[in-house]
C-alpha cells in the first residue's frame, strides 16, 4: 500500500523517537556499570601515558631552546668579527693603495707620543726601540706618506666609540701609526684625555695581529691577547697585510677592542641556576667563560699573547666532555648529554665560522626536571579533576536521558501533521513552477517563503531563469568580441613579425641568421641587428619577462631604446654606457615592473674585436674554428634591464678569428620542457654544438639545433618563446 509523504513523515519521527528511547534505555540500563568501569581505568592510564608524555615533550622543547641559544650567540660572535676583519681588509687595501701611488699622495707627519700630548682619537706615530735611533730619510718619508690614511683611522675608530679600541698601521721597517680610545668606567669617551706614554715602547713587528696576519698573508681575526699596559686588558681584532706597488707585502694595519662587551654578551641568558656558558678556540681551549674557576675557566696561567698552553678540553678525563670538545673543533652544531664528576648535564654547541671558535652552554640535568615537574604534576591534577567531572556529568545524562526520550514522544506526535503538512505544500508549488520553466517559460518566478532550503531552491531556480535569459542575450554579443579579439591579435603577430629584421645580410666579411618562434600568439623574445657605420655591427638578443601581449608591447619599446642609445653614443662612449642609459629609459614609468635580459656585442667587422654586454641573459656559445671546438662563453651577469635604476654594467671583449660562430639563444631553448617536465638544460645544448657540424651553412644549423629540442620536447606543448641567433665571422676579404 502507498502512503503519503505525510504518513510517510509521521511514521519516521515517532519511529526514531522510540528507537531512540529505546536503545538509551537499554544502553543505560546494561552500561553503566561497564562503561563506567573502563572509563576510570583509561582516565588513569590516560593520565600517566599523558603526564610522561608532557615531561619528554618538555625536555625536548628545553634542550631544543638550549641549541636556539647556542646558535644565537655564535652568530652575534661571528657577525662582530666579520664586521672587524671586513674593516680591518678595507684599511689595509688603502693603505695599500696610497704606498702603491706616493707620487699622488703629500708627506703627513703626525704627533709622536714620547715627545707630544696625544688625545683620544687622535692618530699618532712612532718608531720601534730597534730603529728610533736611526732613522733614515728613507724610513721618515715612508712614514709620513703612510700617514696619509689618518682621515680614514679617524673615521673607522668613531664606530668604537664606547670600548676600549685602537686602529693601527705598521710598518715591515719598524713604525707604526695608531689612533685609540679609551671610555671611562660609565663608557664615555672623553676626546681630550690624554693617552698614556707608557705603552709606545714596543716593536709592533713582534705583535701578535701583525705575526699572524703576516704569515697567513691574507686577512685574519686573532686570538685574545692583552694590551702593552701594566694592568693590560684583553683585546680581540683583526688585521690584514698591505703592499707596495710591486706586490711586496711591507706592513700589516688592523684593529682591536676589548672583548667587554663581547664577553658579557657571552654570559648573558644562561639557562638554570647552574647553567654555564663558554667559548672555545680552534684548539680546543676556553678562550670566553661565565666561570672564574673550575674546568671551563679560562686559564689564568695562559700567555694570552702567544695562547699557548691552554688546557685542551678534548683531552679531558671526562670522555663525554672530551668527545663535545671534538664535535665543537669539528665545527658540529648539536646538543648532548654530558656527564661531569658523576653529575648529568646537557650541553648545547654551535661554531663560530669567521673565527673556527665554538660556542657552548650547559644546563644541569636537575634545572631540567625542576622545569617539567610543575608542569607534570599539573596536568596530573587536572586528569584527576577530569575524571571525578566525567562520573559526576554521566549520571546526570543517564537521567536525562530517560526523561528526554518520553517527552519528545509525546510532542513530536503532535507536532508530526502539522510538520508534515508544511513540508508537502512549497514542493507541490515548486514542482508546479519547475514544470513551466521547463516547458520554456522563462518569465516565471516562484514565490515560496519557507523560510529553509525549499526557499532557497526556489530563488535559485528564478536566479536560474533570469541568468539564462542574460546569458542567451549576451552568447551572441561575446561570440562576435571573440571574433574581434582574434582578428585584431592576428594583427599584433603580423605587427610584431614585421619588427623583427627578416633580410640577413650575404657579405663576405660576416654571415648572421636568427629565427623567433613565440610560445603564444605574440611573445616577448626578440633578435635585432644593425650597422653603426661601415666597419661595426650591432646584434642584439633578448628575452621579455612574461609571454603574450604585454611582453610584446614592452619587446618593442626595449628593442627600440636599444637600437637609439646604440646608433646615438656607441662610438663616443662605449657599449656599457649605451646598455646603462636604455636601462634608464625602461625603467621610466615601469609600473608594471617587467624587465628584459639582454645580450647586446658590438663586432669590429675589421679586427674580429667583438665588444659585449650581458645583462642577466644566458650566456652564448662560441664555435673556434682553429679547434673545431664549442664552448660557452665566459661572461658576466649583469643585472636585468628594466626594473632598477642606477645599475651600473660591465663590458667585456673577446678576438673573433675568420670561421669563429657566436650562437645566441634564450631560455625558450634550454629551458624547453618534455611531457615529463624535464628540461633541455644547457649541457646537452654544448653537447649536440660540439657533436654538429658548426661549419655547416647557418641554416642548417639552426635547424639541426632545433630539430634536437623538438626531439626532446616530444608531443609537450611548447613553453616559452624560442629565440636563435648564429653570427660567423669571416674577416676581410
Amino acid at each position: 500500500m502507498k502512503l503519503s509523504i505525510h504518513k510517510k513523515v509521521l511514521r519516521l519521527v515517532l519511529g526514531a523517537g522510540l528507537t531512540t528511547f529505546l536503545v538509551l534505555g537499554a544502553f543505560s540500563y546494561f552500561g553503566k556499570s561497564v562503561v563506567q568501569r573502563d572509563m576510570v581505568e583509561m582516565s588513569v592510564e590516560l593520565g600517566e601515558k599523558s603526564a610522561a608524555y608532557t615531561e619528554e615533550l618538555l625536555i625536548d622543547q628545553l634542550k631544543q631552546t638550549l641549541g636556539e641559544l647556542a646558535a644565537a650567540k655564535a652568530q652575534f660572535i661571528d657577525r662582530e668579527m666579520t664586521i672587524t676583519r671586513d674593516d680591518a681588509t678595507i684599511l689595509a687595501n688603502a693603505v695599500t693603495e696610497i704606498m702603491s701611488h706616493p707620487e699622488n699622495y703629500s708627506p703627513k707627519p703626525l704627533p709622536d707620543p714620547h715627545t707630544d700630548s696625544i688625545k683620544n682619537a687622535e692618530p699618532f706615530c712612532f718608531y720601534a726601540p730597534a730603529v728610533r735611533d736611526n732613522i733614515t730619510p728613507e724610513l721618515q718619508s715612508e712614514l709620513e706618506l703612510a700617514g696619509n690614511a689618518k682621515d680614514l683611522l679617524i673615521e673607522m675608530i668613531k664606530s668604537y666609540t664606547g670600548v676600549n679600541a685602537t686602529v693601527f698601521i705598521g710598518g715591515e721597517t719598524g713604525w707604526f701609526i695608531g689612533t685609540a680610545i679609551s671610555p671611562d668606567e660609565n663608557g664615555h669617551t672623553d676626546f681630550n684625555a690624554n693617552i698614556p706614554r707608557n705603552v709606545f715602547d714596543f716593536d709592533p713587528r713582534k705583535r701578535p695581529w701583525y705575526v699572524s696576519a703576516k704569515n697567513a698573508g691574507v686577512p685574519v681575526i686573532s686570538d685574545l691577547y692583552r694590551t702593552l699596559e701594566a694592568d693590560g686588558y684583553q683585546q680581540i681584532g683583526a688585521s690584514a697585510p698591505f703592499y707596495d706597488a710591486a706586490g711586496n707585502m711591507i706592513g700589516v694595519a688592523g684593529l682591536d677592542s676589548s672583548n667587554t662587551d663581547m664577553y658579557d654578551w657571552i654570559n648573558r641568558a644562561t639557562v638554570g641556576k647552574g647553567g654555564i656558558n663558554f667559548v672555545i678556540n680552534e684548539r680546543g681551549e676556553v678562550i670566553f667563560s661565565s666561570q672564574k674557576s673550575g674546568t671551563f675557566a679560562v686559564n689564568a696561567d695562559d700567555d694570552l699573547t702567544a695562547r699557548a698552553g691552554g688546557r685542551d678540553l678534548r683531552n679531558s678525563s671526562e670522555k663525554t666532555l672530551a668527545a663535545a670538545a671534538s664535535k665543537m673543533v669539528g665545527g658540529e652544531q648539536g646538543v648532548l648529554p654530558l656527564s661531569l664528576g658523576g653529575e648529568s648535564f646537557y650541553i648545547a654547541y654551535a661554531p663560530i665560522p669567521s673565527t673556527g671558535w665554538s660556542v657552548g652552554m650547559i644546563i644541569a640535568d636537575e634545572d631540567v626536571f625542576t622545569a617539567t615537574q610543575s608542569t607534570q604534576n599539573y596536568f596530573l591534577k587536572q586528569v584527576g579533576n577530569l575524571q571525578a567531572q566525567m562520573l559526576q556529568d554521566y549520571s546526570y545524562l543517564n537521567t536525562v536521558a530517560l526523561v528526554i526520550p518520553v517527552v519528545l514522544l509525546i510532542i513530536l506526535f503532535f507536532m508530526s501533521t502539522n510538520l508534515s503538512q508544511r513540508f508537502v505544500k512549497p514542493i507541490h508549488e515548486l514542482a508546479d513552477g519547475v514544470r513551466d520553466i521547463s516547458s520554456g517559460n522563462l518569465d516565471k518566478k516562484l514565490d515560496i517563503h519557507t523560510g529553509d532550503e525549499i526557499e532557497h531552491l526556489a530563488t535559485c531556480f528564478n536566479a536560474m531563469t533570469d541568468e539564462l535569459k542574460t546569458y542567451m542575450a549576451n552568447l551572441t554579443k561575446e561570440t562576435a568580441e571573440k571574433e574581434r579579439l582574434a582578428t585584431e591579435l592576428d594583427v599584433a603577430t603580423e605587427i610584431q613579425r614585421g619588427m623583427l629584421p627578416k633580410d640577413f645580410p650575404n657579405r663576405a666579411d660576416f654571415e648572421l641568421l636568427a629565427t623567433m618562434t613565440p610560445a603564444k600568439e605574440v611573445g616577448g623574445d626578440f633578435y635585432d641587428f644593425y650597422m653603426l657605420d661601415a666597419t661595426h655591427l650591432a646584434i642584439t638578443v633578448a628575452d621579455v619577462s612574461g609571454k603574450g601581449i604585454p611582453a610584446a608591447l614592452f619587446m618593442v619599446i626595449s628593442k627600440t631604446v636599444l637600437n637609439n642609445f646604440a646608433t646615438s653614443f656607441y662610438r663616443q662612449n662605449g657599449l656599457a654606457p649605451v646598455v646603462e642609459a636604455s636601462n634608464e629609459q625602461l625603467c621610466a614609468n615601469n609600473e608594471a615592473m617587467m624587465f628584459v635580459t639582454a645580450f647586446i656585442g658590438v663586432l669590429d667587422l675589421e679586427s674580429g674585436e667583438f665588444v659585449f654586454v650581458n645583462g642577466g641573459h644566458n650566456p652564448p656559445v662560441i664555435y673556434r674554428a682553429e679547434n673545431n671546438h664549442c664552448e660557452f662563453l665566459d661572461v658576466k651577469k649583469n643585472f636585468v634591464l628594466g626594473p632598477m635604476d642606477g645599475i651600473p654594467f660591465e663590458e667585456q671583449r673577446i678576438t673573433l678569428k675568420p670561421g669563429d660562430l657566436l650562437f645566441l639563444y634564450t631560455d625558450g631553448v634550454t629551458e624547453a620542457l618534455n611531457v615529463k617536465d624535464e628540461e633541455y638544460l644547457p649541457d646537452r645544448l654544448i653537447a649536440f654544438m660540439n657533436s654538429t657540424d658548426c661549419r655547416a651553412d647557418l641554416q642548417t644549423l639552426l635547424a639541426n639545433v632545433r630539430a634536437d629540442v623538438a626531439a626532446h620536447v616530444g608531443e609537450a606543448e611548447q613553453s616559452d618563446d624560442i629565440t636563435m641567433f648564429a653570427l660567423r665571422f669571416k674577416g676581410k676579404a
